[in-house]
Formats: structure tokens, C-alpha cells, sequence
């Protein structure tokens, strides 16, 4: 089973202008390095027009076009950060629910709920009592550390239920702060809430990937996603198998997820090609680096399955 634990299903009503802008200034920027000439307009419409899915009828097209058994589909709460969205966090979480109803065999439901947010304990407890999520995103770039204690009156009914979470780790452009996402910050959760399993998005990226692999190793509820990894696969292929290698002799073989933050990434780095990239390794690798089948295995879908209790 291939699982891809970092998807978001969005319209352009449950995302504000600002991140809008900041999608479009990266595709704009990978498209420029990939040799495409595109202005600023053109890939914003473009985006919008292929994100927008409040059904997740394209999410199940991408799915079956790409190869993607299962995919973990993600509510995000960025309002007190960027400015709220027209559609309230209430019924965004809703809409993301009300897919992985529709399409219970394909897709598993993370409530986005910031905890800075005076109701956040209620939404969530929503989200999860009557909506039937099955974790937590949280993006703490956007003002609060992922142990305040705020996170920790949700993650209180994390634990209750026996849901996973999913956080953002490493830097974003402005208007996101990177010095909430250091995966240290994590550490005290998995003392805290010692039975808490927690995916740690983009395992760090490229600053802090060592960081999240040595307490990865050291902590067995602590995995990582390798969302936007893809930009230096395709970019550095030899540089990303050396530091995919060396990830999985710290962290272990167990705790790397494949995950794709598609659809934001697609119009320039499509997911099909991303997933068979990692599908390939064992047999096209740099000269000196190797990955056994089994360990890709583990990436595209046996950890998942670990993490999320499948």
C-alpha cells in the first residue's frame, strides 16, 4: 500500500490572499530553475484553478493517476497568522471530514485547529467526536510553539483518542517564522505525552533534518515526512540520495514517510514523478549510496501504517 500522509485538499475560500501569494512566489521561483517562464498572474490563476477541490473529486483523480492508495488529507488553521479565510475553520475542518466520509477506503481526515484560537479545545473535540478526524495538523510557523501551552490543551485530546500529529517542521518564506518549527520543540511532547505518535512534516528539511533524525532515533513515537523534498530530488538527485541515505542510518529505517503536500507543488513537480523517484532508488542510486527494496517499502507505505495505526 502506498500512502501519502501530506495532502491538502483547499478551495480558494478556506486559504487567505497571503499564503496564496506565497504558493505562487515558490512555483514561480521552481518553475524559473526548471527552465519555465511564467509570470506571477498566470501561476496564481493556475493554482487556484487546480487546487480548488471542496469535494476531493480531483484528490481521488490525482490518487489514481499517480499510484497513491491512501492519502492523509490536511485542514489548515493559518487565520491568526495570515488573516482569516472567508470560509470559517469550522466548516473548512467539516468539508475535510465530510471527504474522507465519502471516500473512507482512500483518505484519512487531520483537523487543522489553531490552539491560540479562545474555542480551540471545542473545535477539535468536534472535529474529532462528531466528524470522526483522526489527528492533528498543526502549523506552528505562524506564531506559537508546537509545546505551548496552548497545543497542549489539544494535544490532551490527541492522547485521549489516540490520534497521530502532524506539525510543520523548517522554514517557510516571510510571513512564516522559523523559529517555532525546530524539531527540539518536539521533545517535550514525546516526554509529555509519551504515547502520542507524531509525524514531524518535511522531517526538518534541509537545515534541521539532523536535529529531527537523532531524536527520531531516540524517540520510537517520531517520524517524518519527506514533503517538498521533492524540489531537491529533482534539483540535487545526487545530494538528496546522500542525505536520504543518512537520514535513514540515524533515524532508522522505520520513521520516514513518503508524502507529497501535493496539490500545491503539482503544476511544477508532479507527484507522479516524485513517487517514482523514491519507487526507483534501489536501482538508481549514485554510485557508492544504495537502498534496499525494503527500506523503500517502508517509506511509501509500511511506516505509515505504524504511525497512523492502520
Amino acid at each position: 500500500m502506498i500512502i501519502d500522509v501530506h495532502y491538502h485538499p483547499v478551495t480558494e475560500d478556506w486559504v487567505s490572499g497571503k499564503l496564496w501569494d506565497m504558493i505562487t512566489n515558490l512555483l514561480v521561483l521552481d518553475g524559473e530553475r526548471h527552465g519555465e517562464k511564467i509570470s506571477f498572474e498566470e501561476m496564481r490563476q493556475r493554482v487556484v484553478k487546480d487546487m480548488s477541490d471542496p469535494t476531493g473529486e480531483k484528490l481521488l483523480g490525482h490518487m489514481a493517476e499517480t499510484g497513491i492508495d491512501k492519502s492523509v488529507i490536511l485542514a489548515l488553521d493559518m487565520g491568526i497568522g495570515l488573516g482569516e479565510a472567508r470560509a470559517p475553520i469550522t466548516d473548512q475542518n467539516r468539508a475535510i471530514a465530510n471527504i474522507a466520509r465519502k471516500y473512507p477506503n482512500k483518505c484519512i481526515a487531520f483537523a487543522g485547529v489553531d490552539p491560540r484560537r479562545d474555542d480551540a479545545p471545542q473545535i477539535f473535540q468536534r472535529c474529532v467526536e462528531e466528524w470522526g478526524m483522526k489527528g492533528l495538523k498543526m502549523h506552528p510557523d505562524f506564531g506559537y510553539y508546537p509545546n505551548s501551552p496552548e497545543a497542549y490543551r489539544l494535544l490532551e485530546i490527541v492522547q485521549k483518542y489516540k490520534l497521530t500529529i502532524l506539525t510543520h517542521t523548517g522554514p517557510l518564506p516571510p510571513p512564516g517564522r522559523a523559529k517555532f518549527t525546530q524539531p527540539i520543540y518536539l521533545q517535550d511532547i514525546l516526554v509529555d505525552f509519551p504515547d502520542i505518535k507524531i509525524i514531524a512534516a518535511h522531517c526538518g528539511m534541509l537545515c534541521w533534518w539532523p536535529e529531527w533524525a537523532v531524536i527520531a532515533a531516540q524517540n520510537p513515537n517520531l517520524y517524518g515526512d519527506l514533503a517538498e523534498w521533492q524540489f531537491m530530488a529533482f534539483n540535487r538527485y545526487e545530494k538528496f540520495c546522500q542525505t536520504l541515505r543518512d537520514m535513514l542510518d540515524t533515524a532508522g529505517p522505520t520513521k520516514i514517510l513518503f508524502g507529497t503536500d501535493s496539490p500545491v507543488f503539482d503544476p511544477v513537480l508532479p507527484s507522479k514523478n516524485w513517487l517514482q523517484l523514491i519507487k526507483d532508488l534501489p536501482y538508481k542510486a549514485p554510485p557508492g549510496i544504495k537502498f534496499t527494496e525494503e527500506e523503500i517499502a517502508g517509506i511509501l507505505g509500511k511506516n505509515a501504517e505504524t504511525a497512523l495505526g492502520i
